[in-house]
């Protein structure tokens, strides 16, 4: 990735929405230029999709919580893909400590948490024990980690 590319990155993580020729004249270059750099980004994976971010509150999810879980090894794929299939369950990372796996989930409520997520983890075969961590308020979230390293990259050369 060269700094053109960082700096059309920058702008679409600014606004997922700008079109082609947004984005070329805010950086002096022709719109096809971006148009096949952001070709070229997605094929090799840079750019995984284009999104939407929610605000979660709006569309019924008041509670976001953390969950992890100790599995036996031997069943991380089963329960992995389980927990693929539970609609709450927003993202799924293997750790090395203090757990196994660490999940994302947000639901409607403290009793959805319950019935429709940890009843859930708890039950399936393999799970040793889980700890829940409750949030109370959103301060920041990202869509992208690259986000920050686009950033620096973009202001530095501005």
């Amino acid at each position: 990735m060269d700094d053109l590319d960082c700096s059309i990155l920058w702008h679409l993580c600014e606004n997922g929405r700008a079109s082609t020729t947004e984005v070329a004249k805010e950086l002096g270059v022709a719109p096809s230029t971006v148009h096949n750099r952001i070709n070229r980004l997605k094929e090799a994976g840079v750019i995984e999709r284009f999104t939407v971010i929610l605000d979660p509150a709006t569309v019924g999810q008041t509670v976001t919580a953390y969950i992890g879980i100790n599995i036996e090894s031997e069943r991380r794929i089963a329960i992995i893909d389980r927990l693929q299939k539970i609609e709450d369950v927003c993202e799924i990372y293997e750790l090395l400590e203090p757990y196994d796996l660490f999940i994302k989930v947000r639901t409607r409520d403290i009793s959805s948490l319950k019935e429709r997520v940890l009843h859930t983890i708890n039950d399936l075969d393999g799970v040793l024990d889980s700890s829940t961590i409750l949030t109370t308020k959103r301060h920041k979230e990202v869509s992208s980690t690259v986000k920050g390293k686009v950033r620096d990259q973009h202001d530095n050369k501005f």
